[in-house]
């Protein structure tokens, strides 16, 4: 929602407020009742980004539906934004970015070596049908890369150069702060990645990526669903 004007962006949005902050008699009777963010109009929680076009449409006779779509997305981010800053502090081993580098680089010859005949038991059971997208991508994941992990990070340990036990537990100390904040598991999954990111801007995502689903597989991320 910015433009680029030579070197300098310019706002393509406007501040909303999600809650009228002077609601005429149309709106009072439309949200009564309805769950309100922040304690006054001008809290942040009670403000939201938007387009200029959609700014004015959603203050034109607002309607419930549209209240109730935009409150949704706003406690989306809130949420979000708590779970990031949850786990922001935690660190990780250089080692883990030593592996990441490697994953970017592996050849198709030396993962055929580690192929895992791997039927996803432990992934099944973590997620439940409605995050089949992100299933299949962990599935997909730890497939083909697992087995490379596995020996890299063993090799570490062997080399008394990682100490396994305690990236588990960083790892499983930052999935545990992010779940605290939400229960959506694309989202947790996507913070996760965000994260190992941030402590080497210069990975890829998808390395990331493959990285946390190796985590899931062996562990330390989401749970096992209770029957």
């Amino acid at each position: 929602m910015l433009i680029k004007k030579g070197l300098r962006y310019s706002k393509k949005y406007q501040i909303a407020h999600i809650y009228p902050n002077s609601p005429d008699e149309h709106q009072k009777k439309e949200l009564d009742g309805l769950e309100r963010l922040g304690t006054t109009c001008e809290d942040f929680e009670n403000k939201i980004a938007l387009c200029r076009d959609c700014h004015g449409l959603f203050d034109d006779y607002t309607t419930k539906e549209e209240y109730l779509k935009i409150l949704k997305i706003k406690k989306q981010l809130l949420e979000e934004s708590k779970a990031r800053e949850s786990i922001a502090s935690e660190e990780i081993e250089n080692e883990l970015i030593a592996i990441i580098e490697k994953l970017s680089f592996v050849s198709d010859v030396e993962l055929k070596t580690f192929e895992l005949k791997y039927k996803g038991v432990k992934v099944v059971n973590k997620l439940e049908v409605n995050y089949s997208l992100l299933r299949r991508k962990i599935e997909s994941y730890v497939c083909t890369y697992y087995g490379f992990i596995k020996e890299t990070m063993r090799n570490l340990v062997d080399e008394n150069k990682l100490n396994f036990d305690l990236l588990a537990l960083k790892i499983r100390t930052a999935y545990m702060k992010a779940s605290i904040s939400s229960n959506d598991k694309v989202i947790i999954f996507n913070l996760l990645v965000d994260w190992v990111m941030s402590k080497n801007p210069l990975s890829s995502r998808e390395a990331c990526e493959i990285l946390i689903s190796f985590f899931v597989q062996d562990c330390e991320v989401f749970d096992e669903i209770s029957e």
